[in-house]
């Protein structure tokens, strides 16, 4: 009987510890984002609606995820500062993509389109619709490409 009890008492500790670590998400109008978000999606998407507009926060650090009419998904942070976006039915404007990463994608791979790109520490993944993701520094030279 005394071990079902300090069984029970280690179960609703880890209970109660899992839930205190628990993210913590909700809907947002679109007035909620960061003003450099509401921008960016103004200037580089501006035939879209917004469908959903989430604010995140995870161990104290607050992110947004914005979801367009075409399906398109934008991470931002906390700053409104873009930093993942998914475009899987649309082409993400070049104006976006910094251009020394265009132009090394216009000889190595002249066909390639940009639908996914994401900040990450020291550079960038790129996703080019063929299930290549290729990766580059900041700068925008080219480290290697993955299947």
């Amino acid at each position: 009987m005394k071990k079902r009890i300090v069984t029970l008492c280690l179960l609703l500790f880890g209970a109660l510890i899992g839930l205190q670590s628990c993210d913590d998400e909700k809907n947002i109008t679109f007035d909620k984002l960061p003003q450099t978000a509401r921008q960016f999606i103004g200037n580089y998407f501006p035939d879209q609606t917004v469908n959903r507009t989430r604010q995140e926060k995870d161990n104290g650090i607050v992110s947004y995820e914005v979801r367009l009419t075409d399906g398109t998904e934008i991470d931002f942070n906390a700053a409104g500062e873009w930093q993942h976006i998914d475009r899987p039915f649309g082409i993400i404007p070049d104006e976006i993509v910094p251009q020394a990463i265009l132009n090394d994608l216009a000889g190595r791979y002249p066909e390639a389109r940009v639908h996914e790109i994401e900040k990450e520490l020291g550079g960038y993944e790129i996703g080019i619709g063929n299930g290549l993701e290729l990766y580059y520094t900041t700068e925008g030279v080219f480290i290697r490409e993955e299947r």
